[in-house]
């Protein structure tokens, strides 16, 4: 063993080849591009370049073996050395992480779960997941094994596990399949495939399948939506499907991360025993794939046919074990979509690997195919900030013999395989902050690991949800209602694979009587986008300025999901631009801010203006860039508002506008900002505004909210104005940025922003929710943790028949019960709320099914404690569920008062499991008191001491 640290110790020093039994160690670089794009393909060929940052000046950073650093250093290409060695830089990151997780585990909470970004808020962490305290943070492969046996074991009827192949080494490749019924082949679900670690130093990967697999089964009991998408999903996870690598990578680096192994260890050349950096090992998993194999014709600088390089594509196709048995188990299968984990790096790579053999979306790639690769991945990284393009027009270079390739286009036929709509995706383009470190690369810092692994979790589901029937929802109408009679509109596009029916119901939520029927579209083509309406009947009571709320309820092929609209009764419409005059009637060009250090924006570029393509496929539209005309780099466009809004006496206010948009995601971007004096402005949140912190890669987000990435169809944008209410001169812009495109990706400039039908309601009446047929409805929160609900409606000679439903988000309701009779007052408990927001509604149905609701109202349960053992011994265990994150003290006192124990604890919005130390305690009664930090008392319970 020192032996071998000897001569580790000497790779890293020398910097040159070696006879060595360990592998090469990581190091950091700033290798600064070359304009020229032969000397470009030259350097990625040198460095078998396929990850990398780009850096504002110009530059990328990119992790290289000692060996690679050796042949850069032959060269004239400019570089910079940031960190000479990654796994020491990863141990003191993790160090700093590790001592922080520490001390807050005995305040019930680590560091990275206080952000409040929306991907926390979307995704809850399962209790099950775990951040290890060796290895960088990451399992094990036998660690893995284990969380995969406690899966199966933990949820027997959604879970199972089997081996569909073993490696060289004797691993086993195993596969976690999860559906409703795991044992049973639902022949008519479609199915998911996902993959981590087909490259084992990309360490990240093989946690986010484990922190998937583990959500879908952690979540299936308590969030509807993860029930209905395994219920109605059958979905194939592979945690580490290059086992060989990834434990090669931790044994050659005694269990420390950083290990920079990418094949396989098949011994595929002999001759070269002894010979530096175990040459003669291994072969790339994914350049070993059979569509395209071995095919470099032209230009393909990462796929090589030299068994001494990183990315030596193998003797054969389908030559390794690994993907022998991935092939033979996809026959069994019939794929719907697929997805193979990378990292790291802000994109999703899609076919084709080698552009250049496929040139013809015509020939190659259906229309279906098309939109496919360009609806989804939008969506998938809405919230991560990840963009999308074949490997040449993200990467500047081709691959041969790909996963996503063959999955697609490989082997089709009866017998063989179907179509599988595949990608590949890298992992550390999502959060992180600068106490953990904050660059993306091979092995994400331990601090980084739950906040990616929840980015990457989201993605999964909407690929998952992809793989079926799925549609986007769209509301049409106005901001203003203008008839108490009358249609509300939508459309529906086909997003997704599937095509079973789809049924679309508008529940109402605020000021509405009655709606019509739902409506139920049998089939559609994808991407086909219909229109319809359904009759809505308002209050006979309701007066101009009254708020009006309703939700389209989608379901379709075993999935339900909302969208909430907000609308007024007569609103006062403050401005309105279709967009049809002179830009100059309503607008103003304007520069505005300042430029961020080193980005050297450009004010004076161009400006916005009217172009044609307004919504609805006419007329004009707002955008910053020219028709028919990609924006330009580096820039600031400011357009401002000339009216000043009058919202001093407003009870609400909106601001709404139709847009569509294609630029960068996360980097080149749209801003509404407000303002109440000209002078300081505020980007404002939006229905479809993203406003992540802490991203990677090249984000100009920063937590501020914006619109960017692409949005293909025409889509409403809200905005609330309830801040700027009592203001009498509001102003508001549209600010466009875009960043200075320091890499390769072919779309740094796309089509930019449209913008049309700009419109600014507001009311000056006192908002009031109008009950229909219902007098009072109201709700109680007990001592017991119970509610009751106390209802009176209008009487009639009709019975009544009431259903009970609750929610906890005040869209997906649930019925909790039914209530019948012939009176005017009513009643009901609800013994077992939920924790957090409980919304209750009425309603109503009358002898021939019509539906009539009583307005919704919300109770709050935020705190639920569980007390056990009871009598205690030496522990006292403490649940405590609350719908809050503060810090709360634990006291026990004697029935005389006196206080024998006082501790502070941190809560997080779930449940808490503390724990107290009774040992040293009399045996007599107790009081348990458990107080905020303002002193209010959340609980208290007697307990008695054995």
């Amino acid at each position: 063993m020192m032996l071998t640290k000897f001569i580790c110790v000497l790779c890293m020093l020398c910097c040159m080849p070696v006879f060595s039994i360990c592998q090469e160690r990581l190091c950091r670089v700033k290798v600064f591009l070359p304009k020229e794009e032969s000397r470009k393909t030259e350097l990625i060929g040198l460095l078998q370049l396929d990850h990398f940052t780009p850096n504002g000046d110009g530059s990328i950073d990119v992790e290289i073996t000692q060996g690679e650093l050796a042949r850069l250093k032959a060269t004239t290409y400019r570089y910079q050395v940031i960190i000479p060695d990654v796994p020491n830089w990863l141990d003191s990151v993790n160090k700093i992480y590790y001592r922080k997780a520490n001390d807050e585990k005995r305040t019930g909470r680590v560091a990275f779960e206080q952000s409040q970004t929306a991907i926390d808020a979307l995704i809850t962490r399962p209790a099950a997941f775990e951040v290890k305290s060796t290895f960088g943070g990451y399992y094990k492969f036998n660690e893995m094994e284990a969380a995969m046996n406690t899966l199966v074991a933990t949820y027997p009827t959604l879970a199972t596990k089997t081996s569909i192949g073993t490696t060289t080494e004797g691993n086993n490749i195993w596969v976690i399949k999860i559906s409703d019924n795991a044992a049973t082949d639902e022949a008519n679900e479609p199915e998911a495939f996902f993959m981590g670690l087909q490259h084992p130093r990309e360490a990240i990967t093989g946690a986010s399948m484990i922190f998937f697999m583990q959500y879908l089964c952690a979540s299936y009991a308590t969030d509807n939506r993860v029930k209905e998408l395994v219920d109605s999903r059958e979905i194939f996870i592979i945690p580490c499907f290059n086992p060989d690598g990834y434990e090669y990578n931790r044994t050659s680096m005694n269990n420390a991360p950083g290990g920079s192994w990418r094949k396989n260890r098949n011994k595929i050349d002999s001759s070269r025993q002894g010979q530096t950096w175990n040459y003669e090992y291994g072969v790339d998993l994914n350049r070993n794939w059979g569509v395209d194999w071995g095919n470099c014709s032209g230009s393909c600088g990462s796929s090589t046919p030299t068994t001494a390089t990183e990315t030596y594509w193998g003797p054969n196709p389908f030559s390794e074990l690994e993907t022998q048995a991935l092939r033979a188990f996809a026959k069994t299968r019939q794929f719907k979509v697929g997805f193979d984990q990378h990292a790291f790096g802000p994109y999703y790579s899609l076919p084709f690997g080698r552009q250049s053999l496929h040139n013809t979306p015509a020939t190659d790639m259906s229309t279906k195919d098309s939109n496919f690769y360009k609806a989804i991945p939008a969506i998938m990284g809405a919230y991560n900030g990840m963009r999308a393009a074949d490997s040449y027009d993200a990467l500047g270079y081709e691959v041969a013999g790909g996963f996503k390739d063959w999955m697609l286009m490989g082997e089709l036929g009866v017998g063989t395989k179907d179509t599988v709509w595949a990608m590949t995706g890298e992992g550390a383009a999502g959060g992180g902050t600068p106490a953990f470190g904050s660059m993306a690369n091979f092995w994400a810092p331990a601090g980084q690991i739950v906040n990616l692994c929840k980015a990457m979790c989201y993605q999964n589901i909407q690929l998952a949800l992809a793989a079926g029937s799925y549609v986007s929802v769209q509301e049409a109408g106005n901001s203003s209602l203008t008839a108490t009679t009358g249609n509300l509109s939508y459309t529906l596009q086909r997003i997704g694979l599937g095509n079973s029916p789809v049924t679309i119901t508008a529940i109402p939520l605020e000021n509405i009587q009655t709606v019509g029927s739902a409506v139920t579209i049998s089939s559609m083509t994808y991407y086909e986008m219909l229109s319809g309406n359904i009759a809505y009947t308002l209050p006979s009571g309701i007066t101009n300025g009254q708020r009006v709320r309703y939700a389209w309820k989608i379901e379709t092929g075993g999935i339900t999901y909302y969208d909430t609209v907000v609308k007024f009764f007569n609103a006062t419409q403050l401005f309105f631009d279709n967009m049809e005059g002179a830009l100059t009637d309503n607008w103003t060009n304007t520069a505005s801010g300042t430029p961020a250090s080193g980005f050297g924006y450009n004010y004076t570029s161009g400006n916005w203006q009217f172009t044609t393509g307004g919504y609805g496929g006419s007329g004009n539209v707002l955008s910053e860039s020219a028709n028919g005309t990609n924006y330009t780099t580096t820039t600031i466009k400011t357009v401002q508002c000339n009216t000043l809004l009058n919202l001093s006496t407003a009870s609400a206010a909106y601001l709404t506008f139709w847009t569509r948009h294609k630029a960068e995601n996360f980097r080149d971007k749209v801003q509404v900002q407000f303002s109440t004096d000209g002078t300081v402005w505020t980007a404002v949140r939006g229905s479809i505004t993203v406003q992540e912190p802490g991203i990677l890669d090249g984000s100009t987000i920063n937590g501020q909210p914006a619109l960017t990435g692409i949005r293909d169809a025409w889509t409403k944008a809200v905005y609330n104005l309830d801040a700027y209410r009592s203001f009498a001169n509001v102003r508001f812009r549209f600010v466009f940025t875009s960043d200075n495109d320091p890499s390769t990706f072919k779309w740094e400039r796309d089509e930019g922003f449209f913008i049309d039908d700009v419109e600014v309601v507001s009311s000056t009446a006192a908002m009031v929710v109008l009950p229909a047929n219902f007098i009072t409805f109201t709700g109680k929160l007990h001592n017991d943790n119970t509610v009751q609900l106390n209802w009176v409606v209008a009487t009639s000679t009709e019975p009544h028949r009431f259903e009970v439903e609750r929610s906890a988000d005040g869209l997906l309701f649930t019925r909790i019960g039914v209530v019948n009779g012939q009176q005017s007052a009513y009643q009901f408990a609800d013994r077992e709320p939920g924790q957090g927001n409980n919304y209750y509604r009425i309603k109503e149905l009358d002898k021939n099914g019509a539906a009539t609701y009583s307005k919704t109202i919300n109770l709050q349960l935020a705190y639920k404690l569980t007390l056990y053992p009871n009598p205690v011994a030496d522990k006292l265990n403490i649940q405590l569920a609350t719908s809050r994150t503060e810090m709360v003290s634990i006291e026990l006192s004697d029935l005389h008062g006196r206080l024998v124990h006082t501790e502070n604890r941190m809560l997080h919005q779930s449940v808490n499991g503390l724990t107290v130390d009774t040992k040293a305690l009399k045996p007599q009664v107790y009081l348990l008191t458990i107080r905020s930090a303002t002193g209010e008392v959340i609980a208290t319970q007697k307990i008695s001491k054995l």
